[in-house]
């Protein structure tokens, strides 16, 4: 029996969205295919009726998480512009929540993937490199209406900054989660850090 478009895409995406939770929640190597087609209520076989390997799955879904990632951000910065409120703040104090740092499946594949990524297949390398590119342009808009004047590398250089503050902090929170009161305070040094970034030039 001939499956529709319409199956094989919802197929697709709920394969994606499954790896993705359970990549940021475990780890890549720590998931097995078994794992994920098992979560999206899919057999084995089907898999492979739409990616290639799991470093292939791995790779669009970091993609897909970091660029929906921006999207939130973006989205969470109009919605504090319409209220008054400093959009870029908006999303620092967003990121380093200590919901996010304890429910790594439902956030920021930056943090929870990273490290591991950054030692992976060139394909996952540069998945994550395109979702650091989206993360750092919403940040550049922001900087730039906070800092007019500021040109374009300075912008980059601030957003790279402000980024590394976040994801860094998060994973320095979730290493030190044992003792509440440390990872309470990598999460506010973080945010203080990545407020000063946005407004120093570099």
């Amino acid at each position: 029996m001939r499956v529709s478009r319409q199956t094989l895409a919802a197929h697709r995406a709920a394969i994606l969205d499954q790896a993705g939770r359970l990549f940021r929640e475990r780890g890549i190597d720590a998931v097995a295919v078994a794992d994920i087609t098992r979560a999206a209520g899919l057999t084995h076989g089907a898999f492979y009726g739409h990616f290639p390997s799991k470093t292939a799955l791995a790779a669009e879904a970091c993609a897909g998480s970091l660029r929906d990632g921006a999207d939130h951000w973006r989205r969470r910065a109009a919605r504090a512009r319409a209220d008054g409120r400093d959009p870029l703040r908006a999303i620092i104090d967003a990121y380093l929540t200590e919901r996010h740092r304890d429910r790594p499946e439902d956030g920021c594949a930056l943090s929870s993937l990273g490290p591991e990524i950054a030692r992976a297949e060139l394909p996952l390398r540069e998945a994550l490199d395109a979702g650091v590119t989206a993360l750092t342009e919403v940040l550049e808009e922001e900087i730039g209406a906070r800092q007019p004047r500021l040109d374009a590398p300075a912008r980059a250089r601030a957003a790279l900054a402000v980024l590394a503050a976040l994801a860094g902090g998060m994973i320095v929170a979730r290493a030190c989660a044992a003792d509440p009161e440390r990872s309470r305070a990598a999460l506010q040094s973080a945010a203080d850090l990545a407020l000063q970034a946005a407004t120093t030039a570099i």
